[in-house]
């Protein structure tokens, strides 16, 4: 079927725009008539192709399970759905690989395996929930708890990112503004005092050699930072060992640590409740709920509690022994697990969580921002002290 642009009129002679899907233009003009418009003109929309580096957004993933959720509560069968949910898709990535999907399950396939062919998109607890609801008989159900879980990451994500912003914004104005007083405005006013042959303290010659520094080494002061995190980014990647050894020490940074520390057990308690609640079996929830914490030394305290719940341990014994996690929440766990509705546990635990996450990541910024306004006031202080400080001792040596 093909996308067409079209005009059209009704019974009132009306003119009308639009676009709708049909196979060719009598197929169009039949449509049309069934809706009591008039075809006057029409062309054919062309797609967006989607290019080998484009990527599907999490809000395209969001709209694509909130409309497979609705379509298949509703009864409309699987391969309509994913025929709905693919042209009403605004990513051309999206279309392309639901296309496939679709292929995949009108040839009998079942939409799990049809998903686990594109591993980019649908990744293996993705695939895992919807494997669950194919089980159950309510696949709605899994699509459902991917929606609640996506757009808990998205609020997260959106959360974190507008909180770092100023920070962020502010540390860039810093470097602009170190950067043109060192190379722009400190020679001129050091070379009129050194002129003068006034006598020049400490301070003022501390200036003299870091403005002197930045002028001769200027590329190194600007880019050598993002050369330096560019390579450690990169062993962070390629070694475990000293990705291991970085996220340990992210945790000891103080204010730092505690929240990375709680956004990451955000995650994990999260997602492991909307594991646990598609009906997913509790140790494939462990192991599941796993891959979504970013911090290896946390990583590797939840592959703890899944070993010991393997070996006959319960959950609460289990999460105690890992260490990680606040007394209230391992409490929140032993009451849940004691009274057999560890779902409202969870739910709790998920509440506490989402507060401590919010006030973390506002204490984080409201260290950085005063942090970084008292640099840049330490700085310009700095700067009239060595400039201004010799003048005036040598005005006040003046017998007038």
């Amino acid at each position: 079927m093909y996308t067409f642009s079209y005009t059209a009129v009704n019974d009132m002679g009306r003119r009308m725009r639009g676009e709708i899907m049909a196979d060719n233009e009598l197929d169009l003009e039949t449509r049309l008539k069934e809706i009591g418009l008039d075809l006057v003109s029409c062309r054919e929309t062309k797609e967006k192709k989607s290019s080998f580096f484009s990527k599907v957004k999490l809000k395209d993933m969001i709209i694509f399970c909130l409309h497979m959720e609705q379509l298949l509560r509703a009864g409309v069968p699987l391969h309509e759905a994913l025929a709905d949910a693919r042209d009403s898709s605004d990513s051309p990535k999206m279309k392309d690989i639901l296309s496939s999907v679709y292929e995949s399950v009108k040839g009998g396939m079942v939409l799990s395996a049809a998903m686990s062919q594109h591993p980019t998109v649908f990744d293996d607890v993705f695939v895992g929930l919807i494997t669950a609801g194919e089980k159950t008989g309510k696949m709605y159900e899994s699509f459902n708890n991917l929606i609640e879980h996506m757009k808990w990451t998205n609020d997260l994500r959106r959360k974190v990112r507008k909180a770092m912003a100023y920070p962020i914004t502010l540390t860039f104005v810093l470097t602009g503004v170190i950067t043109i007083l060192m190379l722009f405005v400190v020679p001129k006013l050091i070379a009129f005092i050194t002129s003068q042959g006034f006598d020049i303290p400490v301070h003022t010659r501390a200036l003299i050699a870091f403005s002197g520094f930045m002028g001769d080494y200027w590329y190194i002061v600007l880019f050598g930072p993002l050369v330096f995190f560019s390579v450690v980014a990169l062993i962070y990647r390629t070694s475990n060992a000293f990705a291991y050894w970085v996220d340990s020490v992210m945790l000891r940074v103080p204010v730092i640590g505690p929240t990375i520390r709680k956004i990451n057990l955000a995650r994990f308690t999260h997602f492991f409740g909307v594991m646990y609640n598609s009906g997913i079996d509790f140790l494939d929830a462990l192991v599941a709920a796993r891959k979504v914490v970013g911090n290896r030394v946390l990583g590797e305290a939840v592959l703890l509690v899944h070993c010991s719940v393997t070996e006959g341990n319960n959950l609460t014994d289990s999460i105690r022994i890992s260490s990680q996690f606040p007394n209230l929440v391992v409490r929140m766990f032993k009451i849940g697990e004691d009274s057999g509705n560890l779902r409202e546990a969870l739910d709790n635990i998920n509440f506490f969580y989402n507060r401590e996450v919010n006030d973390a990541v506002d204490g984080v910024v409201g260290l950085i921002q005063p942090a970084l306004t008292i640099v840049m006031g330490g700085l310009i202080f700095w700067v009239i002290a060595a400039v201004f400080g010799p003048l005036y001792q040598t005005f006040s040596k003046m017998d007038f």
